[in-house]
This record gives C-alpha cells, structure tokens and sequence, in this order.
C-alpha cells in the first residue's frame, strides 16, 4: 500500500508483536501492518507514525554492528555537522505544518546554531544525536522525531545489551520500581524501588530523557509513557546516556533497606530466558503478580477490541486500538447488545491505544451524536511541500508521489495546501451511525491514549458526550501533526527525521486547552501499590462513580 499525502494511516498499535522480547505492555516494537484498509478506505488512513514504533527502528541499528563498527564511533567535523544541521533546518522549515505552533521562529533558529556553534573539531556521532533530538523536542510534535539510519531487527537482538530491569514508574514526585528482574539472577520482587543507576539518581535520569522526548505541545503524560512500555526505557537509556556492560543499581527492599546490585547488561536473547526464569519464579508473590499481568496483557494483545457485560446496567467496550480488521463488526455488535441489554451505563476504555485509522475513530464517534456533528475542522500541509528540488534530494519521496497527492489537495492564498473534503470524509459534516447510545459514558485514557484516540477523545469532550477518568490523553486537544510523512535523511551523519505533512485541526478553539490533550474529570493515576495489589484503580474508580450516581 504506497503512502499518500493526507491520505494513508499507520497504526500507532496495530501491528504483530515482535516475538524478539517479552514485555507486560502490548505491541511495543511493532513492524508497521497495513492490513485495516482495502482499496476503497485508503482514502481517509493518514500516517500518524508511532513513537513506540520509530523507538525501535531507532535502536536496531545502534548495537547492531560489531564493536569495532559501532555507529557510536563515527565522528564528524564542524563543516560536516554545519552542512547537516542547515538541511536539517530548510527540510524542517519546508516541510512541517506546523513548525513555530509552540516555538517562535527565533527559538527555533538560535537552537539550531547553537548546535553549530557548540560544535568541536571532532564531534562526536552521539553527541550530534543528542543536540539534534533536542531540538526535535522543542518543536513540541510528537509525530517529529530524529532516529539514527535502520538497521536489522536480528542484529540488534543478536548483539545488543541492555538495562536489565523492566521498570514501572511514579511520576509525582518521580520514582522508578522493579516491574520485573529479567537479570540473570531473577530475583528482586517487583515494587523494590530503584534509587540510581551507575550512580545516576532516578531523578537525573528521568530529566535527562524526558528532554528528548517529543511529544505534543505541554504534554507530560505521553512522554512519560514512553518510559515504561516494554523495552522503551532501555532502548532510549542505550541511545542516549549509556551502553556499559555492567549496571551498578541502588535499591531499596518495600521494607527500607538499601542494598546494591551488579548487574550484567542483557541480550534479548537473554531477556526472554531471565523472564521465563522469573514468572516461574518459587516466589508466590512474584509468581502471583507476574501470572496477573501477563494475563492482562495477553487478553489485551489477542483482543484489543472487545466487549462485555459487567453488571445489570453497565457495560464495558475496550478499544486498544483502532486498526483492528473487524473493527466496525466488533463495534457494532457491541452496541446492538447495549441497546438489547438495555444498558444505562457505557465505560469505554482507550488506555494505551496509541491510534489507528481515523475512519474507526469517526465510526465509533458517531455512535455517540443525534445530530449531524463537526469532527475535522481542517487539514493543511506547509507551502514548502511543492519545493520538489529539495524534496527529492533530501527525502525518500519522488515524482510519483508529488503528482498523485496534487489531485487530492487545493492550494490556497498563503501558499499552504489544504486537503478536499472527498479525500478526507473527516472533513464532512459527521452523520449519527447505527444505533446510538444514549444512556452515561465515561472514558477510561491515559498518556498512551494518542493520535486518532486522542482525536476521538477531543471530539467526545468538544461535544460534552463523555465523562473522562484517568490521566491526560496523550495528543494535542486540538488536533497533531500527521497524515504521509517524509523521511529528511542528513546527508554526512545520515540521521533521519521522521516529518509530518499534515496538520489535523479539530472543531474547537477553547484556548484553555492550548498545547494540552484532553484533561480528565477526574484524575486517577495508577501507583506501584496498586500494581502489587493486582487493582486497575481507574476502573474501580468509575465502577464506584456509576453506583453512586455521579457523572
């Protein structure tokens, strides 16, 4: 299926599982799977390129290459960091839709030649990444990334060494726990806390990432969820603070005592046996936990989209992804045995559905209006998408490409193009679908819940059709940055900048909402206790929310 301008969607979650790792959390290093769209639905699938997704093709290559062939030995000099950082400027300035939204144009410039200016020599190949993320995460676009060139999933899971302690994490004020030991002794419970590593503080640490990390305008919660999914934690640690081949831990026991560990740094290889290890662990309070939230995250792998019945008048529909194959025949079964079971309240749950195709976005929406509704306000692309000289150049796309996506925009006044509301039916007046719930719903998201989840939670707020629980959505309120993306490669350290074309605006201009996702009704933030108590807190939450009567 060939990418279009304003046209095609890859799925932040839909993709097979790499069988390369274990992990709690679903789908973390996808392979991008177009398999939601026939021919006919092409037409409204836009690129919102995942984190998660780009994360690991960031990291295959890194410790894929023998040690005397590291990409971390590569070293350039000023003239050569000045040549990449100028095209990295004019492709970000040509092609981003968005650009100077939340940085001025003089915010932007002065970090650009800073990174010239700061320049030695002989610059480093990671120095250069970390100066060039940097300044991708002041763009404050979480579909705008830097990743060094791709290499190959076996290289990396053949050669490369990792942190060897899953970790989850409490962000206020900021603590980082054992989620699990897939160490080779396989051993530290889950909940013991990590107080530093390689005598980082935690602390430091988080700072030090979270500074890389790019996300939509202000929001804190999809980059924090990036630390804990899968092996994000220990890719981006690799990438951009360390790679030793021992960790020295601090710890501290769920009883107070301080110790250390240390510990070796681990192949995948080695991963999946130390977990195999631990989850069969003599332990009962290991074994417990482990078998608990395997179990989750399997049923949530295998069905990311389901429905249940949980009580005479309360329903359950999960969404954890919208790319599914048979997701509109889910959906609507669902609320054909809503309606038949006459249920009064609906808990739909789009925690960690990183997104999908807009179109399911919009089918699902449109079960909730009784009146012909707004979705998409607007979609643009910047002027410079028509300078084909520097786009052919500096990016993977071609003259095919150019001459396809010139039928499906219109150019306006100031240069920009806009997409034809027959391309994009998001564009279109939103029609009541199928059999509409009318009883409370309330939606369960966390800073996971982006992209076209984060679309479908702005346009359930706008609309006032939901009650919200959990933490703030992972994607700009008022719509991101996505559609076809071009692929700017820097022409001497040859690192890739994944740029969207397209800027989503959505119907709204409540300005409290500026560079914020959907904000919660209530704010329910799960803790390591409630990990080791086997409880979904936001679910009991709105359980108790419904018995009493509230909304």
């Amino acid at each position: 299926m060939a990418q279009c301008l304003l046209k095609v969607k890859v799925s932040n979650q839909c993709a097979e599982k790499s069988k390369s790792w274990v992990t709690f959390y679903p789908a973390t290093t996808h392979i991008l799977n177009e398999h939601i769209a026939n021919e006919s639905e092409i037409e409204t699938m836009k690129v919102k390129l995942n984190i998660l997704i780009v994360l690991f093709l960031v990291n295959t290559h890194i410790r894929g290459q023998s040690e005397t062939n590291s990409i971390f030995d590569k070293t350039f000099t000023s003239e050569e960091v000045s040549k990449d950082v100028e095209v990295l400027r004019t492709g970000l300035e040509k092609l981003h839709p968005s650009l100077f939204q939340y940085i001025s144009k003089d915010e932007f410039n002065k970090s650009i030649n800073e990174i010239k200016s700061e320049s030695n020599d002989v610059t480093s190949y990671g120095e250069l990444y970390r100066k060039i993320s940097s300044v991708i995460s002041q763009i404050k676009c979480q579909h705008t990334l830097a990743v060094p060139e791709s290499g190959s999933l076996n290289e990396v899971t053949s050669k490369g060494k990792f942190f060897p302690l899953w970790l989850r994490w409490e962000f206020e004020p900021v603590n980082a726990y054992v989620g699990s030991d897939l160490s080779f002794d396989a051993k530290l419970p889950p909940g013991t806390k990590i107080i530093s590593i390689n005598h980082q503080s935690i602390e430091d640490i988080y700072q030090t990432l979270i500074s890389h990390f790019s996300s939509d305008g202000n929001i804190l919660t999809n980059k924090h969820s990036r630390l804990e999914v899968g092996i994000d934690f220990q890719f981006w640690y690799h990438l951009l603070i360390d790679r030793p081949e021992t960790f020295i831990v601090e710890l501290e026991s769920t009883d107070g005592k301080i110790f250390k560990k240390n510990l070796k740094a681990v192949t995948f290889k080695e991963w999946n046996k130390n977990h195999k290890k631990y989850r069969k662990s003599k332990n009962s309070q290991i074994k417990k936990y482990m078998a608990y939230h395997i179990k989750v995250e399997e049923q949530n792998r295998k069905k990311p989209v389901r429905y249940e019945i949980l009580s005479d008048n309360i329903g359950m529909l999960k969404v954890g992804d919208f790319g599914s194959r048979d997701f509109e025949e889910i959906i609507s079964n669902a609320f054909e045995e809503f309606d038949k079971e006459k249920i009064e309240n609906l808990i739909i749950d789009v925690r960690d559905n990183g997104g999908g195709s807009d179109i399911l976005g919009r089918y699902l929406f449109n079960h909730f209006i009784n009146r012909p509704t707004v979705y998409f306000d607007s979609l643009y692309t910047s002027s410079g998408i028509s300078d084909t000289t520097f786009i052919f150049k500096h990016t993977d796309k071609n003259l095919d490409w150019y001459k396809y996506n010139q039928k499906l925009v219109y150019k306006l006044p100031n240069g920009r193009f806009a997409t034809k509301s027959e391309v994009n039916k998001g564009l279109l007046i939103q029609q009541p679908n199928g059999i509409k719930f009318k009883g409370n719903t309330y939606i369960l998201m966390n800073g996971r819940s982006a992209s076209t989840t984060a679309e479908f939670t702005s346009a359930m707020h706008i609309n006032g059709l939901a009650t919200f629980i959990g933490e703030e959505s992972g994607g700009d309120y008022h719509g991101g940055n996505g559609g076809d993306f071009a692929n700017l490669k820097l022409p001497n350290s040859k690192i890739e900048i994944n740029i969207p074309l397209v800027n989503y605006i959505m119907n709204s201009t409540d300005s409290k909402y500026i560079g914020r996702g959907t904000i919660p009704d209530y704010e329910i933030r799960p803790t390591m206790q409630d990990h080791l108590d086997l409880k979904d807190a936001q679910l009991e939450f709105v359980m108790t929310l419904i018995k009493k009567g509230k909304k």
